[in-house]
C-alpha cells in the first residue's frame, strides 16, 4: 500500500527521486511443502533509482529470494526460525515394543557385478533394550555408542530412541587366503517415522575395527549402518489394494494404446492416422494418471518379513522390507559433516 501511495505521489510530481529513501518492504509468504517441513521465508523487496527512471514511473521490484534445493528426509535442522517440523507418529513407541526379533542378512558389496563380494551368515538380534540418547561419553556411565542418523540428527523427535544389537553369528566370505570373518561390533537400532509417512526406516549401526578385502573389493573400517523401509501391516495391505486397482486400469489403457497404435500403422489416410494418433495418445495420459508407475516399487508380500507381533491380531504385526541399503557415515549427523558413501545392499534372509 505504501509503494502504491508513494507511485501515485511521484506520478503527480509529489515526491522527488532523488529524495527518495530506499526503504525495504518485508513480503511473507510461503514455500510449499519440503518432506512436510514448512517454511515461511521473507523476501526483501528492494527499489533503486535506476528503476525510477523508466518512462513509465513503474517500479520494477528486485526480489532476493532464497533459493531450496531438495532437502532429504530427517536432515533439515528443527532450529531454523519460521520451520515447523513433522512429528513421529503416537504409535512410535508401540511399534517399537513389538519389534525384538532375529534376522539372517546377507551383505553385498559393492555396486559394480565385477567387483562385488558377498558377506553371509550374518545374524543378529533387534533388542528392544533402550540405551542412553546422547552418543558422547561424558558422563562416563556407559561407553560411547554408534551415533545414529536419527537420534543424533536434527530431528530427534522422529527417532525412537537407540536400542541395543545382539549379534549371533558373524558374517563370513571366502578370498584367496579361505573363509574371513567379519566382526561387526556395538550393534545399535532406531526406528524413525514420519507422521505423516505410509513407512519407516529400520536403522542400525555397526563398529567395524579392520577393513575386509577380497580381490579389488574393500570393505572399510569405520561405523557402517544397515538401512530397511518398515511397514505396518494395516498400511501395506491398503496400498496393494490400491496398487492392483491402478494396475487394472493401467493394463486396460496400455491395452488400448497398442490397439490405436496397430490402427495408425494399417490405415493409409493421413486424417484417420491424425486420429488414431490423438486416440492413442489420450490412452497414455490416462496410463500415467492411475498413478501405478508410483507404486511399482511397493513391496509385495514375498519382498517383507514379519517383525514384532506383540500387537493384537494381525494389525500388531510390522512388515520389514527384505531389502536394504549399506552405507558408512564419518564426521556428525547434526551437523552433517564428514563423508557419506553408499557402500552396496543388504539383504534379509
Amino acid at each position: 500500500e505504501q509503494c502504491h501511495q508513494r507511485n501515485q505521489q511521484h506520478q503527480q510530481g509529489g515526491c522527488c527521486c532523488k529524495n527518495y529513501k530506499r526503504k525495504p518492504n518485508i513480503i511473507l509468504i510461503t514455500l510449499g511443502t519440503l518432506d512436510n517441513i514448512y517454511l515461511r521465508v521473507g523476501l526483501e523487496v528492494l527499489y533503486t533509482k535506476d528503476m525510477m527512471k523508466q518512462s513509465s514511473y513503474r517500479r520494477n521490484p528486485l526480489v532476493i529470494g532464497l533459493l531450496l534445493c531438495d532437502v532429504v528426509s530427517s536432515f533439515l535442522p528443527s532450529w531454523i526460525p519460521g520451520a515447523v517440523t513433522s512429528v513421529a507418529p503416537p504409535e512410535l513407541n508401540k511399534f517399537t515394543s513389538q519389534i525384538d526379533t532375529v534376522v539372517n542378512a546377507r551383505l553385498n558389496i559393492g555396486l559394480i557385478s565385477d567387483q562385488l563380494f558377498v558377506i553371509d551368515n550374518f545374524q543378529f538380534q533387534l533388542c528392544n533394550d533402550p540405551l542412553q540418547r546422547t552418543s558422547d561419553d561424558s558422563n562416563n556411565n556407559d561407553a560411547a555408542r554408534i551415533p545414529l542418523p536419527g537420534v543424533d540428527g536434527p530431528r530427534p523427535n522422529l527417532s525412537s530412541g537407540p536400542h541395543r544389537i545382539d549379534v549371533i553369528n558373524n558374517g563370513s566370505f571366502i578370498n584367496m587366503d579361505g573363509l574371513q570373518t567379519v566382526q561387526l561390533k556395538h550393534g545399535v537400532w532406531e526406528l524413525v517415522w514420519n507422521l505423516d509417512g505410509l513407512a519407516g526406516l529400520i536403522i542400525c549401526g555397526f563398529q567395524l575395527d579392520q577393513d575386509a578385502h577380497r580381490n579389488d573389493a574393500i570393505l572399510e573400517k569405520g561405523n557402517l549402518y544397515l538401512t530397511f523401509p518398515i511397514w505396518s501391516t494395516k498400511a501395506l495391505q491398503e496400498k496393494q489394494v490400491e496398487k492392483q486397482k491402478a494396475e487394472l486400469k493401467y493394463k486396460e489403457y496400455e491395452t488400448e494404446r497398442n490397439l490405436q497404435l496397430e490402427k495408425l500403422k494399417e490405415t493409409p489416410n493421413l486424417l484417420k492416422k491424425a486420429m488414431y494418433f490423438r486416440q492413442a495418445f489420450k490412452a497414455v495420459e490416462d496410463m500415467d494418471n492411475t498413478g501405478f508407475h508410483l507404486m511399482v516399487n511397493l513391496p509385495s508380500e514375498e519382498e517383507v518379513l514379519d517383525i514384532g507381533g506383540n500387537g493384537v491380531g494381525d494389525e500388531g504385526l510390522l512388515k520389514m522390507v527384505k531389502t536394504g541399503t549399506l552405507w558408512s557415515k564419518t564426521g556428525s549427523f547434526r551437523s552433517n559433516d564428514g563423508k557419506q558413501k553408499l557402500i552396496g545392499t543388504a539383504s534379509l534372509l
